[in-house]
């Protein structure tokens, strides 16, 4: 009898320690999947806030060093931007009298603007000038 129930709390202490371990492991692999899908949308979220949309018909990177405005990177060739004689690597320094600091503050203050459009600052070929862009532009 004595020899039975040992073997029988040999064998619940087996099965615990089994059990303590699958458990360890299934959280192992929850936190495995976790960074990787941390790190997949993660990537992604740093491509879109690197490079901005927000305004019709051209693309935008934060300047370098940063602070430094916003660099132009593409247009539409039949794009408003083109039209106003923009041009990729044009540095946008303004956007209404504000310092553009950085896609996330320019996005910030566009989607809080209410006007239909905004008067941008910018360098041009190591000149100053300014223009105004109209938001409701349709033709991109």
């Amino acid at each position: 009898m004595k020899a039975l129930r040992r073997d029988n709390r040999k064998s619940r202490t087996a099965t615990g320690a089994m059990l303590g371990c699958l458990a360890i492991g299934a959280l192992g692999m929850s936190f495995a999947f976790f960074l990787h899908v941390h790190r997949a949308t993660g990537s992604h979220a740093g491509q879109a806030a690197a490079q901005g949309h927000i305004l019709p018909g051209l693309t935008l990177v934060n300047g370098q060093p940063a602070g430094s405005g916003l660099i132009v990177t593409s247009l539409a060739s039949d794009g408003q931007a083109r039209r106003l004689g923009l041009a990729v690597g044009d540095n946008i320094v303004q956007i209404d009298g504000q310092a553009s600091r950085s896609l996330d503050q320019a996005t910030a203050y566009l989607l809080h603007h209410s006007r239909s459009s905004v008067r941008l600052a910018l360098r041009h070929e190591g000149t100053m000038r300014k223009v105004t862009f109209d938001l409701s532009d349709d033709s991109k």
